[in-house]
C-alpha cells in the first residue's frame, strides 16, 4: 500500500504518522483531512488503499459513516486509530468490519504490523487494544469449549492475549513445531484461519 488518507485534526499526531510512514513505506503518497466532507471529497476523486482515521476528531463524523465508508469504498483499508479504550466502542467498529484497531499511544513497530498484516489479507487489533477487550471479560471454567484439549485450550488462551508463537512455546515447555500443530488444530476445530479470528473467537467465547 502506497496509497493513504490520513483523517485526523490532532496536528502533532498528523506529523509523528507522516514521519513513520515515509520510514515505513517508500514514497507514500500522503493526503490529510480533517473533515467528514473533505473525507469523502477526496475518497471520491482519487485511488485511497488505506484511511488511517479518528473518527473522534473528525467534524461531522456520525455513527454510522464507518458503515458507509466500507460499504461505498470496499477495497479501501480502514484503520482506526484512537484512544478508544471501550470495548462496546471496539466492538462496534469490528463489527463494521474496520481492518484494523491501534491506539494512538502504540509503538512505531505497531503501524509495521498493523499495515503487513492488513496488506496480505488479515485484521489487526495492537496488543493495547486486545488487553482493554480481554480486560473486560470473565475467566471461564475450563469446562467451556469441550471441543478443544486441555493443552490446545491453554494454547488458545495464550493466543488471546496476543503472545506470539515463539513466547507460547517458551512458556509451556513445547518446541515452535509443537505449538503450529495445537494451534492448526485449534483453527480446524474453532473454524478459524487466521491468528486474528482465533483472538476474536477467544473474546466472544470469554477465553482468556
Amino acid at each position: 500500500m502506497k496509497n493513504f488518507l490520513i483523517a485526523d485534526s490532532e496536528n502533532l499526531h498528523i506529523i509523528g504518522l507522516k514521519y513513520t510512514l515515509k520510514k515505513l513505506v517508500k514514497s507514500p503518497n500522503l493526503k490529510i483531512v480533517n473533515s467528514r466532507e473533505e473525507l469523502f471529497r477526496c475518497l471520491n476523486s482519487g485511488i485511497v488503499e488505506c484511511l488511517i482515521i479518528d473518527p473522534n476528531n473528525i467534524f461531522l463524523f456520525y455513527d454510522d459513516d464507518l458503515k458507509i465508508l466500507k460499504a461505498d469504498y470496499p477495497k479501501c483499508k480502514i484503520i482506526i486509530l484512537s484512544y478508544f479504550k471501550n470495548k462496546q466502542t471496539i466492538d462496534s467498529f469490528l463489527k463494521d468490519n474496520i481492518n484494523g484497531f491501534i491506539s494512538k499511544d502504540c509503538e512505531e513497530q505497531t503501524i509495521y504490523d498493523a499495515l503487513y498484516k492488513i496488506e496480505h489479507g488479515e485484521r489487526y487489533l495492537c496488543p493495547k487494544t486486545l488487553n482493554a477487550l480481554i480486560d473486560s471479560f470473565v475467566l471461564p471454567k475450563q469446562e467451556s469449549d469441550e471441543k478443544l484439549t486441555l493443552r490446545e485450550f491453554e494454547i488458545l488462551k495464550q493466543i488471546a492475549k496476543g503472545n506470539d508463537g515463539k513466547k507460547i512455546a517458551s512458556q509451556l515447555f513445547i518446541s515452535i513445531h509443537t505449538f503450529r500443530t495445537h494451534r492448526k488444530n485449534i483453527m480446524k476445530k474453532t473454524g478459524r484461519h487466521t491468528t486474528s479470528e482465533l483472538i476474536l473467537y477467544a473474546l466472544e467465547n470469554k477465553i482468556r
